[in-house]
C-alpha cells in the first residue's frame, strides 16, 4: 500500500530559480503522479500557474519531445523517460542508505534525538537496523546497525508490519507470542490490529515505552517506484523528553518517510479523467 500524495517543500529554503525553469520541473513531477496524463486546466489547477503561462512552456516541451498531446491530455514523452532512465542509472551508484542519510542527518538537526532506519528481518520476525545517526546529546536512544527490534512493539516495527499483506498480517497477529517487556507493553492482540490498522490509515507509527522502558518512537513507511514497502524511518528519544513533542516528531517522521520515498522514485498514481467530446449537433 502507498502513501497519500503530498508534494514535501523545505519551505526555510525559498527557491531562487527563474520562474520557468521551476515550472517545468513541477510540470514533471505532477504528471509523474498522472502517467494517464493532465488537461491544461488540471494542470493549471495543481501547479498554480495561469493556463496561459502554463500553456507556452507546454509548446516548448511537446515540441523537443519530452511531452505529448493525446486526446486532450498531456502525458510524458519519450525524451523525458529517456532522461528518467539515465537518472535513475546514475542513481545506482548510491545505496539506499546514501539515499536516506542526508534526510536522517537533518532529523536529527532539528530534533536532537536519534534517527534509524529499519528493515524486516528476513525471517519477518523483527526489524533490523541498517542506518543510524544518534543524538548528540549525553541522554540519547543509543543504537547499532544490526541490532533488532521487536515488530510488535517498536515504531519502526509497526511501520514494517501494517503494510504487510492481509492474510500473512492475520496469521501473524494469531500466532505471535505476546510479551509483556515493560509495564507499559500492550499485549491485547486486538488493540495491537487496531493500532496497525491505523498506522496503515495515517503512515504514522507512535510507540512509547512499549518495547524499551523510557524509549518513544516515530515511524513512517518508505516506499519504492512500485509503491512496494521497503523500509521504515523513524526517530527514537527519551520519552521523558518526547512525550512534550509527540505532535511534532510524528510530522517530521511522515515528512521524512515520505521525502525518502520519492528519492526512491516513488509518485503517486492520480487517474485522469479524459474531457468529453462535444457532440456535433445532427442534421436532417
Amino acid at each position: 500500500m502507498a502513501p497519500p500524495s503530498s508534494k514535501t517543500k523545505n519551505k526555510s529554503e525559498p527557491s531562487t530559480a527563474p520562474r520557468s525553469v521551476t515550472r517545468i520541473v513541477q510540470i514533471f513531477d505532477d504528471l509523474c503522479s498522472r502517467p494517464t496524463g493532465a488537461s491544461l486546466a488540471t494542470l493549471s489547477e495543481s501547479i498554480g500557474v495561469p493556463k496561459s503561462s502554463l500553456l507556452n512552456l507546454l509548446r516548448g516541451l511537446l515540441a523537443s519531445n519530452h511531452l505529448t498531446f493525446v486526446d486532450g491530455l498531456y502525458q510524458l514523452g519519450p525524451e523525458a523517460y529517456g532522461m528518467a532512465s539515465g537518472i535513475i542509472a546514475a542513481r545506482r551508484f548510491l545505496s539506499f542508505a546514501d539515499l536516506a542519510r542526508p534526510i536522517m542527518r537533518r532529523l536529527v538537526d532539528m530534533t536532537q534525538e536519534t534517527a534509524v532506519l529499519a528493515v524486516m528481518s528476513s525471517d519477518k520476525k523483527s526489524a533490523i537496523y541498517v542506518e543510524k545517526i544518534e543524538s548528540p546529546t549525553a541522554i540519547r536512544f543509543s543504537a547499532t546497525v544490526g541490532d533488532s527490534r521487536p515488530l510488535l512493539w517498536s515504531a519502526v516495527g509497526r511501520v514494517l508490519l501494517a503494510f504487510q499483506v492481509d492474510h500473512w498480517l492475520n496469521e501473524y497477529m494469531r500466532t505471535v507470542k505476546m510479551v509483556k517487556h515493560t509495564p507499559h507493553t500492550e499485549v491485547k492482540r486486538a488493540r495491537l490490529r487496531e493500532i496497525l490498522e491505523d498506522v496503515r490509515r495515517t503512515h504514522v507509527a507512535v510507540t512509547a515505552d512499549q518495547g524499551t522502558f523510557n524509549v518513544s518512537g516515530f515511524a513512517a513507511p518508505i516506499f519504492d517506484s512500485s509503491g512496494t514497502l521497503v523500509a521504515a524511518v523513524g526517530l527514537a528519544a527519551p520519552t521523558d523528553r518526547a512525550k512534550t513533542r509527540i505532535d511534532e516528531f510524528s510530522a517530521m517522521a511522515h515528512d521524512a518517510g515520505l521525502e525518502i520515498s520519492r528519492l526512491m522514485g516513488y509518485r503517486p498514481f492520480i487517474p485522469e479523467k479524459r474531457p468529453r467530446r462535444r457532440r456535433s449537433a445532427s442534421h436532417t
